[in-house]
Formats: structure tokens, C-alpha cells, sequence
């Protein structure tokens, strides 16, 4: 077999392992980080704080934009819970879908208070009429061992990199904004 082959073979074998591991989640230490990181108000990044919170809790899930993790969260180990009668719970996590004033949607964490994601707000979703109209859906973890078991494909990169370029000029990359 040729070197490159097997090279080939082995960071495949190596990503296949890496999307097939165990982690232990905290979901104090995800909503410590984030409610000690927010704006005062929005920079059209509230999958970056995310991310980063989860990864300070001890979940290694990957960057996508914020509607792509309806999809990534059940990989992961989050389980979808009703809106029906909802009460939030430390940690429960609200996921918005695309619409007409975001192509990244939106995402945040309810830390006990607010829900928190690159700056904090009352509600599930951002004090705008089309993220209320387009509706959301809730995800929880319990803190302890979860199995990820994610699979992507480039029809997925695809539609993260039209939606990044679509919503790249709302991005604000400075930090006093």
C-alpha cells in the first residue's frame, strides 16, 4: 500500500474515533462561562459564545452556524424537550431556525435568568416578531458521560458556507460593540 494511502486511512479512522467519543458535561460551568462573557447587546455571534461556553462545559461539539445545531445537539447527546407548557431549566439550550433578518438564525443558553448567548434577553429567541413567528426548539443535557456520534456531509458544509457568506457583513468583530 501506497504511503499516502495509508495516510489517507489513518486521519479518516482518526476523525471517525474523534466523532465517536465520550465526554463529561457540566452545564454550571457552560452557563458560568457563558453569562460571563456577554455584550450589552448583539454582534450576530451567538454561535461563537455558545460553542465556547459548551466547550468550557466539557462538550466538544464543532462550530457550525446557530440553526445547524437542531441537528448537531441530538448527535451530541441533547435531547429535544416540548414546548408545550415549557419550563425553563439551567442550561436548556433554545435553537432558532433561519428566516428573513438572519441567515445564521440564533442560539442561547438559559442561565436561570435570561437566555444568554453573545448578549442576554428575556426570552427563548431575540425581542424581534420573526424569530417569535418562526418559532424555536429546546435542547437539554444532563451534566454527567454522553456519547457524540456525529456525522456531517458537504451538503451540510455547503449550506454553513452559503449562510456565512450571506450573513457575513452583520458579524461585529469588536470586542466594545
Amino acid at each position: 500500500m501506497k504511503r499516502r494511502t495509508k495516510v489517507i486511512i489513518i486521519v479518516i479512522a482518526a476523525i471517525l474515533v474523534w466523532n465517536h467519543l465520550p465526554y463529561r458535561y457540566s452545564n454550571e460551568k457552560t452557563v458560568a462561562y457563558v453569562t460571563n462573557h456577554t455584550a450589552i447587546k448583539s454582534r450576530s455571534m451567538c454561535a461563537w459564545y455558545v460553542t465556547k461556553a459548551m466547550w468550557r462545559g466539557g462538550c466538544p461539539i464543532g462550530l457550525v452556524p446557530a440553526y445547524a445545531y437542531e441537528n448537531t445537539l441530538p448527535q451530541m447527546g441533547f435531547n429535544e424537550i416540548s414546548t408545550n407548557e415549557y419550563k425553563p431549566m439551567k442550561g436548556d439550550i433554545a435553537v432558532m431556525p433561519q428566516n428573513e433578518e438572519s441567515s445564521f438564525g440564533h442560539i442561547a443558553i438559559y442561565d436561570g435568568n435570561d437566555w444568554v448567548s453573545d448578549f442576554k434577553h428575556k426570552k427563548p429567541y431575540p425581542n424581534t416578531p420573526v424569530y417569535k413567528k418562526n418559532g424555536f426548539k429546546i435542547f437539554r443535557a444532563n451534566d454527567g458521560w454522553h456519547w457524540k456520534h456525529v456525522w456531517t456531509t458537504p451538503v451540510d458544509w455547503y449550506g454553513w458556507m452559503k449562510s456565512l457568506v450571506k450573513g457575513f457583513n452583520k458579524i461585529k468583530f469588536r470586542q466594545n460593540q
